[in-house]
């Protein structure tokens, strides 16, 4: 029997999480995803059609509509918004959806968490932890014996090498590379197009090749 799917975040990458889950159906010789729609704080968004999926309203409609069969699955990519949005759902005690695109290419020994996004043509490699909450965009590598913590964000084409440690509230820019044995801090950023070579520190933003600490982020 499929399972119900609510999608919090009705955004353009929103559009893309529900793409995900009709792939994963596709592939499937039973239909394993029923998405009913979208919730989203903004109440303009409340009766809108986003990829073919309506907008039902914002968490008040959880309220009404709180069915055990539900599972949920945040599409906010800024990795503290989604930490706090994630803390909300869990006062309703929902549980949460993980979906890995078909595509993926992933090892046996890799474990991922719920509520984790893997979408098309990534890479993971062998013994690799991936929490809760963490999404991964297009195209991206993972080495081995990588940890990605939990409220994570990879964007498109991103390599991280093996032994490296994203601790939570990570977000990675766009074609940015990680090399091997380096930390990178607490929602920190790094820029799109950066090279890390060395640890980063968290609460910080960090750009360029080699990538550098340009500003603190605590706020």
């Amino acid at each position: 029997m499929a399972k119900k799917l609510i999608l919090f975040g009705a955004s353009n990458f929103g559009d893309e999480i529900v793409q995900l889950f009709r792939d994963i159906n596709k592939a499937s010789k039973e239909l394993q995803w029923d998405i009913v729609g979208f919730l989203d704080d903004n109440a303009e968004m409340k009766g809108k059609i986003r990829n073919g999926v309506p907008v039902l309203g914002g968490k008040d409609w959880m309220k009404d509509n709180h069915e055990s069969d539900y599972h949920y699955v945040c599409c906010i990519g800024n990795p503290k918004a989604k930490a706090k949005v994630v803390g909300q759902l869990k006062e309703f005690n929902v549980k949460f959806a993980s979906g890995i695109h078909p595509s993926v290419i992933m090892s046996e020994t890799t474990t991922i968490g719920e509520g984790t996004v893997i979408t098309a043509g990534n890479i993971v490699t062998t013994n690799i932890k991936i929490l809760n909450h963490v999404i991964f965009n297009l195209a991206c590598t993972l080495g081995h014996y990588a940890v990605v913590n939990d409220y994570c964000t990879i964007n498109p084409g991103v390599n991280i090498s093996g032994d490296v440690i994203l601790e939570e509230g990570v977000l990675v820019g766009t074609n940015a590379a990680i090399l091997e044995k380096l930390t990178i801090g607490k929602y920190s950023i790094i820029g799109g197009a950066a090279l890390v070579n060395k640890n980063i520190p968290s609460y910080v933003t960090a750009v360029g090749i080699p990538a550098k600490v340009i500003k603190e982020n605590r706020t």
